[in-house]
């Protein structure tokens, strides 16, 4: 199998099980974990002489699968290679819980959805043993919002298109990058309608992602007839920085891919935070800050906006007043991917006379 679409299988594996799979509650759960490292919705399917056995069987494989599926979410592309195959007995320890759902049984067969949570402290370990760049942390949320352009203009936001049942499957599972879905509903109406979102009106986005508390939207669009094909692009609004950036077109996409368009859509925007934030432990650095503030709560918010950048390790205040703050900021890294990764946070370093600055955007 090519890598290219090896790749695709494994990010899809995660979503595959919300396309239409009978729902029900879990079998089985021995904990839950970081949604990082949680590996959602997994498809298994195994026959053996008992369904006991065939269960116990579609647990293994699922589970390895499962680490598959977070080894090429948390590793660089070029990097996969490096990290070695556990064995059953390694995997297990790795493993923090597992549920199984929508169960189904027969004499021989075994066929449920598997979510499985590793440890966070286990599974650092041991890729750091494997001597690669990891990402222990998730990006900042990109709200989604799918619309679907026909002759007769963009549909409405709380219109059912396949557009969107595709982008919901997608919001649901896990990833690096968590993307809700707007809702559609009448509140998303009065802030924007579908022209507007499909210009991309900064001032109707901005209200958008005031709503759903984040500052970055993906507009991403399907265009065509309801049977398709479609066309499908995107583009991605920063509404603290002002930037736009697009995303690769797809031409051609038929009816039945759409849930795989938007997982590329998903996909590339995941690459991007392993840019900026997969780096080098080897690399660390500390530098000192003045933090203008107009007060204790937006100190507060500053604060937390800091600390949930992907690099930075710790954070020491050295001192707090009325107008500003000087921190210590210890982080892993280049200077240059500390900047990249607080850009993604909406912030960035301003280097004056009186030394550097953090300034939100």
């Amino acid at each position: 199998m090519a890598a290219a679409t090896r790749r695709m299988f494994v990010a899809l594996a995660a979503v595959a099980a919300l396309a239409g799979a009978p729902g029900g509650a879990a079998a089985q759960q021995r904990g839950a974990g970081d949604p990082v490292f949680t590996v959602t919705n997994i498809p298994v399917d195994a026959t053996a002489k008992t369904p006991l056995e065939a269960r116990d069987k579609a647990l293994l494989e699922g589970e390895k699968g499962a680490f598959e599926i977070l080894v090429r979410r948390l590793v660089a592309t070029d990097d996969v290679s490096k990290v070695g195959i556990p064995t059953d007995a390694e995997i297990e320890q790795l493993i923090l819980g597992f549920e199984f759902a929508g169960e189904r049984t027969t004499a021989n067969r075994y066929i449920a959805q598997l979510s499985v949570a590793f440890s966070p402290d286990r599974m650092k370990a041991y890729l750091r043993a494997a001597g690669v760049n990891f990402i222990d942390s998730s990006a900042p949320p990109v709200l989604a919002l799918p619309l679907t352009r026909s002759k007769a203009g963009v549909a409405a936001l709380d219109e059912r298109t396949p557009w969107r049942e595709a982008w919901a499957k997608v919001s649901a599972a896990g990833g690096l990058v968590p993307m809700p879905a707007v809702r559609g509903d009448g509140a998303d109406a009065k802030l924007i309608d579908p022209e507007q979102a499909f210009v991309g009106d900064v001032a109707a986005l901005g209200r958008l992602a005031q709503r759903y508390g984040t500052r970055r939207i993906l507009v991403s669009v399907a265009t065509g007839e309801a049977e398709g094909p479609f066309a499908v692009t995107a583009t991605l609004y920063d509404l603290g920085t002002g930037d736009k950036s697009t995303v690769p077109p797809q031409a051609g996409v038929a009816l039945d891919k759409l849930v795989d368009a938007a997982v590329k859509h998903r996909l590339k925007l995941e690459d991007e935070w392993k840019s900026v934030a997969a780096v080098s432990r080897d690399f660390a650095d500390v530098i000192v800050v003045t933090v203008p503030i107009k007060g204790l709560d937006d100190w507060v918010k500053l604060r937390r906006r800091i600390q949930t950048t992907a690099n930075v390790r710790e954070i020491q205040v050295q001192s707090l007043e009325q107008e500003q703050a000087v921190v210590r900021i210890a982080f892993v890294g280049t200077r240059e991917q500390f900047n990249r990764a607080l850009r993604l946070q909406g912030l960035a370093i301003v280097d004056g006379a009186a030394g550097p600055t953090i300034v939100g955007q």
